[in-house]
């Protein structure tokens, strides 16, 4: 019983850190006396090997790019549900069976008789199984081997769908941050308590540097105690259902030390379905874009500028208005009028069909989200 428990915890440990698949199909091939045993995924015209227990490499290669399309045991995989537990003996001990070039070329080589499998998961394209092979001499597992499968396969099958689970995560998460790094800016996604969901790779940095931001008891928190509260304000209101559409966005500038600019902070609201999307949670969160004003921004707005079809002056201004300048420091900045600011300011908010700055900003980050319609 004690042995049982501890080999279902190592295939919960599998699942969180997939290199341990080899030592738990290891331990299922020893505690059923089989020959040897391997992981493997089957799709509609391939198949590979994740984890495998005492095949020779020559007999996977070759199970991997050819045999798995002439396996006469297929069928048995194909039938079984996730969690099911089948043998393969009434097709292993036929006459026809044993005259044909899988048995003699690809099992009888390697010592194989039957094949006792656990279905792990099944999709439209694709199915996972764990498969310990029997010698001649133990072609049926015996009832305690059997006990034991049986008790294993359920275990096996919620471990491959948090194994699927987490891969997907970890899959997006990856493919997020490599979007928002490439954007050029700093990307926190947060609860409603500030806690931090995620992080890309120039968030972290910041962290690190505890340059205008750091993380304290999981949560995002600022240089003092009014920016903290703001901050926290900003993720509660954005962050609120039903909010995400409505203009809950904030700016906030954060100091990072003597004679060191500010970091500008936007925070936007995320609606719920782009964070189902991404991270597989029911609620909405807030994004916190941090923009370091030595940071060169200029491709990305450029890029954004060319998909709204703006100017090169109202792209100028665009800029000033993404740094967190507002209209009379834009036209200080650029040398125009308050009044031509303003005409510019007009024309990207018509080009863009928004009508105010803090919808503007939002839309800009907005952009470099994976799905947006004005993604890069």
């Amino acid at each position: 019983m004690a042995g049982e428990l501890d080999l279902i915890a190592a295939i919960y440990d599998a699942a969180l850190d997939p290199s341990r698949w080899d030592e738990v199909v290891r331990r299922i091939v020893d505690a059923t006396k089989s020959v040897s045993g391997g992981l493997y995924v089957q799709e509609t015209s391939a198949a590979h090997l994740s984890a495998t227990h005492n095949v020779d490499p020559f007999y996977e290669k070759t199970f991997v790019e050819f045999w798995h399309k002439h396996n006469p045991c297929a069928a048995v995989a194909a039938a079984s549900a996730p969690g099911e537990l089948r043998s393969s003996v009434y097709i292993t001990q036929t006459d026809q069976f044993r005259a044909s070039a899988y048995c003699n070329e690809f099992m009888r080589p390697q010592g194989w008789a039957d094949s006792v499998g656990i279905c792990l998961l099944r999709t439209p394209n694709s199915s996972g199984h764990l498969v310990v092979q029997r010698s001649p001499e133990a072609i049926l597992a015996g009832p305690k081997e059997r006990h034991l499968l049986e008790t294993l396969a359920p275990h096996l099958k919620r471990a491959a769908e948090i194994h699927q689970l987490l891969a997907r995560e970890r899959a997006a998460k990856e493919s997020l941050g490599a979007a928002i790094a490439a954007a050029g800016f700093a990307a926190f996604l947060l609860s409603k308590d500030c806690s931090v969901i995620f992080a890309n790779a120039k968030a972290g940095e910041i962290l690190r540097r505890g340059a205008g931001l750091r993380y304290e008891n999981g949560r995002l928190a600022a240089a003092t105690s009014s920016l903290v509260q703001r901050l926290h304000a900003l993720a509660r209101a954005a962050a609120r259902p039903n909010q995400a559409e409505r203009d809950t966005s904030g700016t906030l500038e954060l100091p990072c030390g003597e004679g060191r600019p500010p970091l500008l902070a936007h925070a936007i609201p995320l609606a719920a379905s782009r964070t189902i999307s991404i991270f597989d949670i029911e609620r909405p969160a807030a994004a916190l874009f941090v923009i370091d004003p030595g940071a060169n921004l200029r491709a990305q707005i450029e890029r954004f500028s060319a998909k709204n079809g703006l100017t090169a002056a109202e792209t100028a201004v665009l800029g000033e208005l993404i740094g967190g300048k507002g209209l009379r420091a834009a036209a200080v900045r650029l040398k125009i009028t308050e009044s031509t600011a303003h005409t510019h300011a007009k024309h990207i908010f018509a080009k863009t069909g928004i009508t105010r700055q803090t919808e503007l900003v939002r839309r800009f980050f907005e952009a470099s989200l994976p799905g947006s319609s004005g993604g890069t």
